[in-house]
């Protein structure tokens, strides 16, 4: 996965605080006496010391002289003069909420929104549908093999599935050349089905971009492994679980 610039690790709860690890930036301007002002100083002073980190948005939060930073969908914290970065999570002790996590899991499901049909699979629940997920697969990932095994189970339970192909390695990897041979097959549902089992895909690899888009979308996501799924609120969960386990934190989920 591309390093945006800043590691940051997300827990849940207060059973798990994260460490803030402050990052020296250098000296800049006095503590600005207003948003505006604070955001340039914070501007200026990422530019300056951190050329590499692109800035989306910097936005106050509750705690008082702390701001947002968000980078490629990734979050972290910055003292209003610019000179200190804040990698954790920021936690409302006395409601008791994790707002890192609320904030990251809502530009989950924003970011999805602007993914084009083109790019998605989708596998529509049977009957009613009661909540709706989506999967980030990889044809050459065993374990996404083995969830794609438990969509029966899912759909039986309201539940609709879209795949986006996000092979695990960059270009020029064989899960990179199938994902894009599938997107490219007159049936990309049964194409899929035969790159899972190890078949071959007769098909060209014609889509090569749209690949590329997805791995960048993962990267937005916070993808950290194949197979990883968003939940109806945004929340991220990585790795398999068999349906019924899924299926609990679907409704957990709220969505």
């Amino acid at each position: 996965m591309r390093n945006t610039g800043f590691p940051l690790a997300t827990r849940r709860g207060l059973t798990a605080l994260p460490l803030a690890i402050a990052m020296s930036m250098g000296a800049t301007s006095a503590m600005a006496a207003d948003p505006a002002s604070d955001k340039d100083a914070i501007t200026a002073s990422i530019q300056k010391h951190m050329p590499g980190v692109p800035i989306d948005s910097i936005e106050e939060t509750p705690a008082q002289g702390i701001y947002e930073l968000n980078s490629n969908g990734q979050i972290a914290y910055v003292t209003a003069d610019g000179k200190y970065l804040i990698a954790g999570d920021l936690i409302d002790v006395e409601n008791r909420q994790n707002l890192t996590q609320g904030k990251q899991d809502a530009q989950r499901l924003a970011t999805l929104k602007d993914i084009g049909e083109e790019r998605k699979l989708v596998y529509p629940a049977e009957g009613e549908t009661k909540h709706a997920i989506t999967i980030l697969t990889d044809p050459t990932c065993p374990f996404c093999d083995k969830l794609h095994k438990e969509l029966p189970k899912l759909r039986e339970a309201g539940v609709e599935v879209t795949y986006i192909l996000t092979p695990r390695q960059g270009p020029g990897s064989k899960g990179f050349e199938l994902s894009s041979r599938v997107a490219c097959a007159d049936d990309p549902k049964e194409a899929l089905e035969r790159a899972m089992k190890g078949n071959s895909v007769d098909a060209e690899a014609c889509r090569n971009d749209m690949i590329e888009e997805n791995m960048a979308l993962s990267s937005r996501l916070g993808m950290s492994g194949t197979p990883y799924t968003i939940l109806p609120n945004g929340a991220a969960m990585p790795g398999y679980r068999p349906a019924n386990v899924m299926l609990q934190a679907i409704e957990q989920s709220g969505g």
